[in-house]
């Protein structure tokens, strides 16, 4: 098994140490043949863009590929630790001690195997274990998203994200906007944000908007936002999903080929069960 465990890395220098990392495995990401398999812990994008970190590719060879590293600790993202697995047709992701906006997780954790997966969670309030079924979603109102187990397949390849956390979401603009969402912002918004007012919410929807009486919506906290800080490029509806999205715990993994004769392809594998809370961890 090839293996490495950076302890003890700032949170600015995970980006380079996890490359460092990569690259002494031998399997960058990016290479001209794509991998059977591959994880990693956590990605952003939007407008605090985080390139992925702890990015493993299973190796050609047949070897097992790990990587664990201390996850972010800025802009309201926290995760204790990263780990990415990924060997033949099989890849594995975890997160550790995780804080996202002020959602808490133990752990999120994502499998993928044979172009199958699923995802399990253990949450920070009371313990409990669950697997989210595909897509499962909870809704916090026209601010924040979050997406549990999110499977994507292009082609024989299927990924597999414990949790997408996406703030704004730009098919949420036209929901009408209250004081408990503007509040909600306020808690999880990056610090150099202007968060605006009702009032300068209320005073963007009447110049936008000529029904009269009409509610304030997302789209009108979105070009308040604006308004108060030029320089924030929030995607609009039909463009990026929000105005950022995180994913945390991501594995994916090819089908493989038919065998020898044309025979079919190996059988599926049983799906993961849930992570346990006494994951061992390094720190």
């Amino acid at each position: 098994m090839n293996s490495r465990k950076l302890a003890g890395v700032g949170a600015t220098s995970v980006g380079v140490a996890t490359a460092v990392a990569v690259l002494l495995l031998g399997t960058l990401p990016g290479s001209a043949q794509e991998s059977s398999a591959s994880a990693f812990g956590l990605e952003a994008a939007g407008l605090l863009p985080i390139s992925y970190i702890s990015r493993v590719d299973a190796p050609s060879d047949g070897r097992k590929a790990l990587l664990e590293v201390p996850g972010p600790n800025a802009h309201g993202i926290y995760v204790g630790v990263l780990k990415s697995e990924a060997e033949g047709f099989r890849a594995k992701a975890t997160a550790v001690n995780v804080n996202i906006l002020g959602l808490k997780f133990k752990v999120l954790e994502s499998s993928s195997e044979n172009g199958h997966g699923s995802s399990s969670i253990i949450k920070a309030d009371d313990g409990d274990k669950s697997s989210p079924f595909a897509e499962q979603q909870i809704n916090l109102s026209p601010i924040i998203k979050i997406e549990f187990n999110r499977q994507t397949r292009h082609h024989d390849r299927l990924t597999v994200d414990a949790a997408v956390i996406t703030l704004l979401p730009s098919e949420r603009r036209g929901q009408v906007l209250t004081q408990k969402d503007l509040n909600l912002l306020s808690s999880i918004a990056p610090k150099q944000w202007k968060v605006p007012t009702m009032e300068q919410v209320l005073l963007e929807h009447a110049k936008l908007k000529t029904t009269a009486g009409s509610p304030a919506t997302a789209a009108d906290l979105v070009s308040s936002l604006k308004a108060l800080n030029p320089a924030l490029a929030i995607p609009q509806v039909g463009g990026a999903a929000g105005a950022e999205e995180i994913t945390v715990a991501s594995s994916t993994s090819s089908q493989p080929s038919a065998g020898p004769g044309g025979g079919p392809a190996a059988p599926e594998a049983p799906a993961p069960g849930p992570v346990e809370s006494n994951l061992p961890v390094t720190h």
